[in-house]
């Protein structure tokens, strides 16, 4: 296929361009389409869907991909057994291969094994998830599961929707090759979960059959495995009391494992008395659920009483894993858990991976059979609230949060001295907080911790746990009759629905949040309410509610930068500018006062894009100078795109001096594509487009705007949508194609009417103007042309005022 030449002809060169003439020959060879750029252009624009392509001025740039992932848990130092079924397992080429049986007989320890010794076969990475199908509590969804998988694979933009995630999943390993470890699944969970290219194997367990698959049914173990295994634990004794001991355990490997723990400290013959018990039942009646539980009893009697004490509260950790600070807050007090946690790891109680520790199902089972400890779990959602919200505050300080209650002492405390060490905790609690949420309701502690993630879903993107935290603490807060937190959790749901692009039902969360809010007035919450609604209806087109509701805003806080700052943008597109650039100043003025370093850059490069809007380039200059001077005070992480990157770029442009503005626009784009920034790439495109066609080269001229069109309508970006249709009738205008860029055009004109981007029509005005001339319809132009210059004065806008003249002066 040419989609899979053209790959092969970019990954011949990776990281480096390659020039468009040589991918065209690669893919079409002597057989060249009728317009080879643009045909190559779409070529790439559908590539793109599972590989990161740069446009450079030469050619495109292949993105080499990151190594995959490496998720497996680590395997078993002392696995023995099972020679049949892992040679099976390896000589197998079934696309899903599922290890099923009864709990305990070691589904997932082969799973593991075997996917550790193929794991050389999948270079792209080996995924692993449980799904806790057969656990206490609510399973792992095949949305969260996915979500996880897709983040790990690269996926920056996941979607939300189980059937666009599978999606997205089957076109990620079309090529790739893939293993997936799927622990403790159900035929319902699986199937969303499997991968699409024939490269790519599954290994799924589960306690259910699955015939439709390939499938290798566990027993327990034979007798010979089940001596080599007391072999490799150094379990010594006579022949027959080691023949006792595997009856007794019912040869099953979980029991024999953690028997053979607590024998190595002891005598067997003593042992196997304790196990036997006072009845001296007949070994034969021992099986399945008594052997096991007969086997748990006599090890957790054997722990210290601090053990035992902490391997009870274990039940109630919600995730699949936990750290040594979360099973410190079960315990309380000065007790810390390093200690009985290693005793349990050393009794097989206890599983550890790294620095997290987990339990296997059955014997969280068994420690929930326990009366559970009055307080713990409150310790424990505690121990998250607090350092949740310490590590919100350190990543995102300027979110509003609901305040939390007053915390008790003692409750481990992580050091979140950097946003990085604040950003792994949470990496790592994410699965348990998210869990946690429905397990607190009716709580406060529910939505607290939601709203604690909030700013760390959002910008990490972690959609279907935002949804499901979100969702579960609005039923807390429904079940707890508290309005404030209802109306905080609308608002977050209204975010979440922001950030996959579903303005509308965003709009509609952020009402009932409002309506909320008149019954228990809150103008801390209420502000940000009307901020995200604002930010929601400018992205809908509707940018005079926007103004009402971020009006409102200002009323309420008038001095609040960030309702400022939003208020001035918004005019940015409406007009007038003048009462943009109005509020950009006094949010630079209170960023000043406030010390707010970041929103001052903002403000400033507000300002920059206003006043160059405005045709004023000399002030304009002034202030990149100064965010120039303020950006050098910035963090790394706060350096991104501004005005400071394309300083001079847009007075180059308007002044014809089409190299300098190029080289600029080149550079900053680089800067934006590293960063993912495609809004910001798309209007760097346009410009981009806009000096190539000054310097004559059409066909790049018409590659950079047919881009930045292409990743505007992808990410619903109005604005870059209407600026690159201009951008290429005018193109087509140059190239003489006359009839194709009036039809731009008015497609041009028709976005921006419907999105009231009044600042952008001046510009479709001016273009459309100017082809209607070209045509030879000069009443036309003469109308468009009036229009364009009615609008300009309204809004302010002087940006294209040369053009305009030049139009009215053609007659």
């Amino acid at each position: 296929m040419r989609i899979d030449a053209l790959r092969e002809a970019l990954a011949a060169a990776p990281g480096r361009p390659v020039p468009f003439d040589e991918l065209i020959d690669a893919v079409w060879r002597d057989h060249r389409p009728a317009n080879p750029k643009q045909a190559l252009r779409n070529l790439v624009r559908r590539l793109r869907a599972t590989e990161q392509v740069i446009t450079e001025p030469s050619g495109y740039r292949l993105v080499v991909r990151k190594p995959g992932p490496h998720q497996l848990p680590a395997d078993l130092p002392d696995f023995v057994g099972r020679d049949e079924k892992i040679a099976q397992a390896l000589a197998g080429t079934a696309p899903v291969l599922a290890i099923t049986g009864p709990p305990g007989v070691g589904k997932t320890s082969l799973a593991v094994h075997v996917a550790h010794r193929m794991s050389e076969r999948f270079p792209d990475g080996q995924l692993y998830v449980n799904l806790r199908a057969f656990a206490e509590g609510a399973a792992l969804t095949p949305n969260q599961a996915l979500h996880r998988f897709l983040r790990a694979l690269g996926a920056e933009d996941v979607p939300v929707e189980l059937d666009a995630q599978s999606a997205l999943f089957r076109k990620m390993t079309a090529d790739r090759a893939v293993l997936v470890v799927i622990d403790n699944a159900t035929r319902e969970l699986l199937g969303p979960l499997l991968p699409h290219g024939p490269k790519c194997r599954v290994i799924v367990t589960s306690r259910n059959d699955l015939s439709e698959h390939a499938q290798i049914t566990l027993a327990v173990f034979a007798e010979d495995e089940a001596q080599e295994l007391l072999a490799r634990m150094r379990i010594s004794g006579s022949p027959d009391d080691r023949a006792e001991l595997v009856r007794l355990c019912a040869h099953l490997p979980l029991a024999l494992r953690i028997a053979a723990a607590n024998v190595a400290a002891g005598h067997l013959s003593d042992y196997l008395a304790d196990l036997r018990g006072d009845d001296r039942l007949d070994v034969l009646e021992i099986e399945g659920d008594a052997a096991v539980n007969a086997t748990f009893d006599l090890s957790y009697k054997a722990q210290p009483v601090l053990a035992q004490r902490l391997f009870r509260l274990l039940g109630l950790i919600p995730g699949q894993d936990f750290s040594v600070e979360a099973a410190t807050a079960l315990l309380g007090g000065d007790e810390r858990a390093d200690e009985p946690l290693r005793q349990l790891v050393d009794a097989n109680l206890v599983q550890r991976n790294d620095n997290r520790y987990s339990l296997h199902d059955l014997l969280r089972m068994y420690a929930l059979r326990f009366t559970a400890e009055q307080g713990a779990r409150t310790r424990l959602f505690d121990y998250y609230l607090l350092n949740a919200e310490a590590a919100a505050r350190t990543t995102n300080p300027d979110f509003a949060r609901m305040p939390l209650p007053e915390l008790p002492d003692g409750l481990p405390r992580h050091d979140f001295g950097t946003q990085e060490a604040a950003l792994a905790w949470f990496d790592a609690e994410r699965g348990n907080i998210v869990a946690a949420v429905p397990q607190a309701s009716p709580a406060p502690v529910a939505w607290l911790l939601a709203d604690a993630l909030r700013a760390y879903f959002y910008f990490q993107s972690y959609r279907v746990d935002w949804f499901v935290a979100a969702r579960a603490g609005l039923a807390a807060a429904r079940e707890a009759g508290d309005v404030l937190a209802q109306a905080v959790m609308h608002g977050s749901i209204g975010l979440a629905h922001f950030s996959v692009s579903r303005l509308a039902d965003a709009v509609v969360e952020f009402g009932r949040a409002r309506e909320l809010l008149l019954r228990h007035p809150d103008d801390k919450m209420l502000v940000s309410l009307l901020i995200n609604s604002g930010i929601a209806y400018s992205q809908l087109g509707r940018l005079r509610d926007a103004v009402d509701v971020l009006t409102q805003a200002r009323e309420l806080q008038p001095r609040n930068p960030v309702v400022l700052f939003n208020l001035g943008g918004i005019y940015r597109d409406l007009g007038p500018l003048s009462a943009s650039l109005a509020n950009a100043e006094r949010a630079l003025e209170l960023a000043v006062e406030l010390d707010i370093t970041h929103l001052r850059v903002y403000a400033l490069d507000a300002m920059t894009e206003v006043l160059e809007t405005m045709g004023e380039f000399d002030r304009s200059a002034q202030i990149v100078a100064e965010a120039t001077a303020v950006r050098a005070g910035l963090p790394p992480a706060l350096a991104h795109l501004s005005a400071a990157n394309t300083a001079g770029a847009m007075a180059a442009l308007v002044r014809g001096q089409w190299q300098e503005a190029l080289d600029a626009y080149l550079r900053a784009l680089r800067i934006v594509q590293d960063g993912n920034q495609q809004r910001e790439e798309a209007d760097l495109l346009d410009n981009i487009g806009e000096a190539y066609r000054g310097l004559g080269d059409l066909d790049q001229a018409f590659a950079s705007h047919g881009e930045g069109l292409s990743i505007s309508v992808k990410n619903g970006y109005l604005r870059g949508e209407v600026d690159n249709l201009a951008g290429l009738a005018a193109d087509h205008q140059a190239a003489g194609e006359l009839r194709e860029g009036l039809k731009l055009a008015l497609q041009a004109r028709e976005r921006a009417e419907s999105g009231e981007l009044r600042i952008r029509l001046v510009r479709v005005l001016v273009v459309t103007a100017a082809i209607q001339r070209s045509l030879g319809d000069h009443d036309a132009a003469d109308r468009t042309a009036l229009e364009a210059q009615t609008l300009a004065e309204e809004t302010d806008c002087h940006l294209w005022d040369r053009e305009l003249a030049e139009v009215k002066a053609a007659r």
